[in-house]
Formats: C-alpha cells, sequence, structure tokens
C-alpha cells in the first residue's frame, strides 16, 4: 500500500453524499427523484471465507476447504446461459510469490451458481468456485487470458466487469496498473493524464496508475478468456449490459450492448457507448454518447469523433467529490421501471435511460447502521474476530475495513411492499474481513426526500486496495 501523504489521501475517499435532495445544485434537468431506503440494509450471508466474521459459524459455501479460496473482493455479476457467473479480485492465497511478476500472474477467482432462489443465510448463493484438485489441496482456478497478447492479471489488475452476448462470456480487464500507485486528483478534462512519476510507480504504458482496460471473450465459463481487444481510449475499468436480455425495457432503448467506462478509477464518472450484438466484439464499430439534446434524446458519435470529456459524461456532479465512480454496477431495474447505479461506498442513482438524466444519490448503507465489529473491522478491533490485515497494524490500531464493490445481482431483484418499490440484493466488499457477503436493501422511487448526510459528516472512508504483498496469513 502506498506511504505517507500519498496513503493519507488515497485513504481519505469519503462515504458519498447519501440522500442528496434531487433538486439542489447540479442536479441534471428533468431527473427523477432520488430513491429513498424503506426499512434496514441486511446482511442475508457471508458467500466467500470459511468462516462468517461476524458470527464465527462455517459459511454456506466454505470456499476455503472446498475450493481453495480463503479471501477476496469484487464479485461482478454476470448473467450467462441461464448461470451467474461472478467475477472476483485479488484471491487469498495468490498463485505466486511476492517477486517482480506478481502484477501479472493471474491471481483472480470465478464463482457460478444456477440458483433462482433468493439468498438466504443457510445456503446463500450455492456458490461454486472454478478449482482444480493437487494432491490432496484444492486451488481454485484463475480466469486466465491467453493468446498472443499479454495481459497482467495479478495483484491490483482485476476484472472490472463482464456481459452475455450471443452464448459467448465477455469480461472486462483493468491491467498495467501499478501495484502501489501514485495519487491523482478528479481531472474531467483531462481524465486520461497521468500523475507524476515515482520509485512506487513508474507511470509507464505498462504500469501506471491510471492502468488500461481490454476486453476478452470466454467460451468454457471463464476459465479461460481469448480473443483480447484494447477498449476505446477512456473506458479504462469497464462493465456492460445486454439490453436485450431485458425484460419491460423501453423499444428505443434495446439498441444491443451498453457499455460504461470511468478512466479514472475512483475519480470520475461514466462515459457511455453502445454496440450492435452482431458487432459487439469490434470495437470500431460502437457508438459513443456524446450529450443529451435539448428534448432529451442521446446523441451518438464514431469512435473516431469521439474524445473523453466531462462533456460526454452521463452527468455531472453537483461536487467535484461527487467524481468518485470506481467499482460500479448498472442494471435495468423492472419493478422501478428505471436504471439503477449503485457504485463505490455504497450509492445508488436511477435514470430513465442509460444516458440519464440520473438522479443525485442515495446511501443504502452507512454510519447510522453501525457497521463496526458487524460488517467490518474498526480501528480499535473486534475482539477476537479474525484480522485480516495483521502486517497493516500501527501499534494498537488495527486496519479498518469499509464498503466498496457494490453489485446488485438482478435476477435476485424482486417488486417491493410499496408502490414503484423494488427489492435488492447485492454484494458487498467490505476489505477487513476481505471477504464478500450478499446484501438486502428495499428502495422506493418517490417525491419524498431523505435528509442529507454532508461529505465527510462521520462518513466511512471507502477503502483503497493495495498491496497484497503486505498480508501474513
Amino acid at each position: 500500500m502506498q506511504k505517507s501523504r500519498t496513503k493519507q489521501a488515497a485513504w481519505a475517499v469519503l462515504f458519498l453524499a447519501a440522500a442528496v435532495q434531487a433538486g439542489r445544485a447540479g442536479a441534471q434537468e428533468g431527473a427523477p427523484p432520488a430513491v429513498t431506503r424503506v426499512g434496514e440494509t441486511q446482511k442475508i450471508c457471508q458467500l466467500t471465507g470459511d468462516v462468517d466474521w461476524e458470527t464465527g459459524r462455517p459459511t454456506a459455501a466454505r470456499t476455503l476447504t472446498n475450493f481453495g479460496l480463503d479471501a477476496v473482493d469484487l464479485g461482478y455479476p454476470v448473467e450467462h446461459e441461464g448461470r451467474l457467473v461472478l467475477f472476483f479480485g485479488d484471491s487469498w492465497p495468490p498463485p505466486h510469490g511476492n517477486g517482480p511478476l506478481a502484477d501479472t500472474i493471474p491471481d483472480d477467482s470465478v464463482g457460478v451458481t444456477a440458483r433462482t432462489e433468493l439468498p438466504d443465510p443457510k445456503t446463500c448463493l450455492d456458490l461454486k468456485v472454478h478449482s482444480r484438485t493437487e494432491g490432496v489441496k484444492k486451488k481454485f482456478d484463475p480466469p486466465t487470458i491467453v493468446g498472443p497478447v499479454r495481459v497482467k492479471q495479478g495483484f491490483f489488475n482485476v476484472p472490472s466487469g463482464g456481459v452475455s452476448v450471443q452464448g459467448a462470456l465477455y469480461g472486462f480487464f483493468w491491467t498495467d496498473h501499478c501495484i502501489q500507485p501514485n495519487d491523482y486528483p478528479a481531472s474531467p478534462d483531462h481524465p486520461l493524464e497521468r500523475p507524476a512519476p515515482t520509485r512506487q510507480c513508474s507511470e509507464t504504458n505498462n504500469s501506471n496508475s491510471l492502468g488500461t482496460g481490454v476486453m476478452a471473450r470466454s467460451e468454457d465459463e471463464g476459465y479461460t478468456f481469448r480473443d483480447v481487444k484494447a477498449m476505446p481510449e477512456g473506458f479504462v475499468y469497464s462493465t456492460a449490459v445486454n439490453a436485450r436480455m431485458q425484460t419491460g425495457l423501453p423499444e428505443e432503448q434495446k439498441l444491443g450492448i451498453f457499455i460504461f467506462g470511468v478512466p479514472r478509477y475512483r475519480r470520475s464518472v461514466p462515459y457511455l457507448a453502445y454496440a450492435p450484438v452482431e458487432s459487439f466484439d469490434n470495437p470500431a464499430t460502437w457508438r459513443f454518447f456524446a450529450g443529451r439534446t435539448p428534448e432529451g434524446k442521446p446523441k451518438w458519435v464514431s469512435k473516431a469523433e469521439w474524445r473523453p470529456s466531462s462533456v460526454n459524461q452521463i452527468y455531472t456532479p453537483a461536487i467535484e467529490k461527487g467524481y468518485n465512480v470506481g467499482e460500479f454496477s448498472i442494471t435495468w431495474n423492472a419493478p422501478l421501471h428505471m436504471w439503477l447505479m449503485m457504485y463505490d461506498a455504497v450509492a445508488v442513482r436511477v435514470a430513465p435511460a442509460p444516458w440519464g438524466p440520473w438522479s443525485e444519490p442515495t446511501a443504502i448503507l452507512g454510519p447510522a447502521d453501525h457497521p463496526g465489529c458487524k460488517l467490518i473491522m474498526t480501528l480499535e478491533g473486534c475482539g477476537d474476530r479474525r484480522d485480516y490485515w495483521p502486517g497493516k497494524r500501527r501499534g494498537d490500531k488495527f486496519q479498518p475495513g469499509g464498503f466498496y464493490a457494490t453489485y446488485v445481482i438482478n435476477r435476485y431483484t424482486r417488486p417491493g411492499p410499496e408502490p414503484r418499490s423494488a427489492t435488492l440484493f447485492w454484494t458487498l466488499s467490505t476489505w477487513n474481513p476481505y471477504e464478500v457477503s450478499i446484501m438486502r436493501t428495499t428502495i422506493a422511487l418517490s417525491n419524498s426526500q431523505p435528509l442529507p448526510v454532508k461529505i465527510g459528516d462521520g462518513a466511512l472512508p471507502t477503502p483503497v486496495p493495495g498491496n497484497p504483498q503486505e498480508h501474513k496469513p
């Protein structure tokens, strides 16, 4: 992890402003009201690891015993051929050492389930992890990009999303990223500008703080990926939605595959493109969002005409700290009849179309829910509960947990108890514990507005994944 002021600045990325009023300065004209949370956000189950960190009881999947997967984060969900595939990030124990290839050798993991019943505390997702047996031990099988194009898949080079298109599973991968990146500010009009090089990150094309994005195709459910394609400039941390697979979507939005991407991890707002299903694997055929007309219609331009800039974002934040999208999911929410974006420290926005206008954000989990020692480690520790980062302790202070990688699992979305409401099931990464849990929240779309929460007012930090070399099991 980074040191001194750079490390402190990275950890100072604060929990996004929750439940701000839709009419405040900066809200998009014609945007729907911010959603409200109905009742409490609840943890359903811990998806990964052998032992539930909160209760001390065995998890349903027991992923270390059954698949050799001790701890992990992310878990981006992709619907593919009737099954749910989850792309996890840097996984423990890593299948490599801490040497010069630690950022290169694949160390992510993939989970799969066919479960259609709602997740429950006893059986969770009925998760299986791609794995193999070596001697008497189980080891997880990392998703591996094969072929002539070499792609880094080690520490801090992770899958950012995926989509199913015409029987093939596509993954989006964040690569060429430094294990110890330099800090950088939001820069909406110069989004690909790198920070100054340091000894910890040289800021070269194959090792820099922003990283680059690629996509590749799998025909074996995520064991291997081939046919690597560079993502268009600006689409660094990306994912996609197959509009043809969405129920209840307005006909004018069934354009094919919507691709969303941010250029500066946790310092950006997404860009948008769409591709015909038949030519999705050729980014030269994609059309790129370049703002909306006065009537609210999207303007689409060719790849040659498009440039990453603030005018091409899907929304403009009210304040600079709103440029904070890193890990994110965007899904079509049929009960709300809205598109729903969930990102970073559990913020939710909605819009009638992928191109907006987008509502102001609402937080659906935060300090008021008292997550310390229930979901996350505190600075003071949590008794005898496992510390996943003992090497990061500073005296008697522990490495605290936080919220990130919040992804809606849309197959489990259900109508809520109120009109225009929906119950969501979603993944949550917590850093310490370095595991993924399944959460449940009900939200409603209404004209009533929740109380605002100021940025920085007792907010939780968003963990910045750092150097897993520092982990000492």
